[in-house]
């Protein structure tokens, strides 16, 4: 009777110690542990955070193990319903090895004694953290009109990989491999610019909005003015009257060389302006104005009459403003001459006739100068 007890006893101490033996398996019940992923692969100096099911969910505490089975590394307990239960271990990473892979022993540890446990290995990979790409980009809209059609995002990277532009309206404003944008249409994009994560870098985006619209009329006149500033900097352009240059003819339409009998649309002659077709030039030219434009190619210019100035349709005429009322872009006029205001008491216009560099040229226009002009003609946009 007492080899029976003692039987009985030793079969209880077994059973006790079987719940806490890693790998060891009870008769009474055999709760399954399944870790999501067998392989964790986490940061250097960041927690490992295991997680998974274990099949019977009798309260038993769900162990972390280092891999000598008995060091506690992270622990939680599972519910009592009896059924298929999630858990959730957190290692901190201060207790694991900064680099290179550790084995981790993941074990179901019974209330009591009274379920037995199951052993589960885990590594966890640490590897270095990936660094951000450095990409850089312009943080204000672009803006492109049908003065200024074509421009380039300025992006960059510190790490020297490949940067990806798309555009979200190719058929408004497209985008090439290398950042340019080419206007098409009006509308509003906007123009994503990117980098791929990489084995050491981070995947990395931002976005810059372009607004595709017709000009102002601010911005045609500065691209006028700026137009006839080129000019008048360019040395190479002088005044010329006669066969050398035709009275109402434009360099680069080709239409300046001599009466009309000998003109020859887009062929270039010597580089020379009378004064009213530079000032149409600067307008057809810079302000790209439609039908001024068109009448350069034939080899029209606004003369020193109203009327010829009305016929456009982007002109008024304001009369003889006070000298501090002139406007930016402002063409004076007189019966044998023309001129543009560009503002601060400056005025270009090509005089002088004859082949020397200053003969085109922006100066100081005085109160006095002013005075010998008959009227002034004011730009209207279209």
């Amino acid at each position: 009777m007492r080899s029976m007890q003692r039987l009985v006893l030793l079969a209880l101490i077994l059973a006790l110690a079987a719940g806490f033996a890693p790998g060891s398996v009870s008769a009474l019940s055999v709760p399954k542990i399944q870790p999501d992923r067998q392989v964790l692969t986490k940061e250097s100096g960041s927690d490992a955070v295991i997680t998974g099911t274990v099949s019977i969910a009798q309260g038993q505490k769900i162990v972390a193990c280092a891999s000598d089975g008995t060091t506690v590394l992270a622990q939680t307990s599972a519910g009592s319903s009896g059924r298929r239960e999630s858990f959730r271990l957190q290692i901190p990473a201060s207790r694991l090895a900064s680099e290179g892979s550790t084995d981790v022993f993941v074990q179901s540890r019974a209330a009591l004694g009274l379920a037995a446990s199951e052993r589960v290995r885990v590594s966890i990979i640490s590897r270095k953290p990936k660094k951000a790409q450095g990409l850089k980009a312009p943080s204000k809209k672009i803006v492109l009109t049908n003065l200024k059609t074509t421009a380039k995002i300025k992006a960059s990277s510190s790490s020297g990989q490949k940067i990806l532009f798309q555009s979200s309206r190719p058929k408004v404003v497209s985008v090439t491999a290398d950042g340019t944008l080419k206007r098409k249409k009006n509308g509003t994009v906007t123009i994503t610019i990117s980098q791929k994560e990489t084995g050491v870098y981070l995947a990395e985006k931002k976005t810059v909005t372009v607004v595709s619209r017709k000009s102002t009329r601010t911005e045609q006149i500065d691209a006028a003015v700026q137009w006839a500033l080129r000019i008048a900097a360019d040395n190479s352009f002088a005044y010329g009257t006669g066969r050398n240059a035709h009275h109402n003819g434009c360099y680069f339409c080709g239409t300046n060389y001599g009466p009309r009998k000998y003109m020859k649309p887009s062929r270039r002659y010597k580089k020379t302006y009378c004064c009213n077709p530079f000032i149409h030039a600067a307008y057809a030219h810079g302000a790209q104005h439609p039908k001024m434009l068109a009448a350069c190619r034939r080899g029209a210019a606004i003369g020193m009459e109203k009327k010829t100035y009305r016929g456009f349709g982007c002109w008024k005429c304001v009369g003889k403003p006070a000298y501090r009322k002139l406007q930016k872009g402002d063409v004076l006029v007189k019966h044998d001459h023309v001129a543009m205001y560009i503002g601060k008491q400056r005025m270009v216009e090509a005089s002088g006739g004859n082949w020397s560099a200053s003969s085109i040229s922006a100066h100081h226009m005085s109160k006095k100068d002013y005075r010998k002009f008959s009227f002034v003609m004011r730009y209207t946009g279209y």
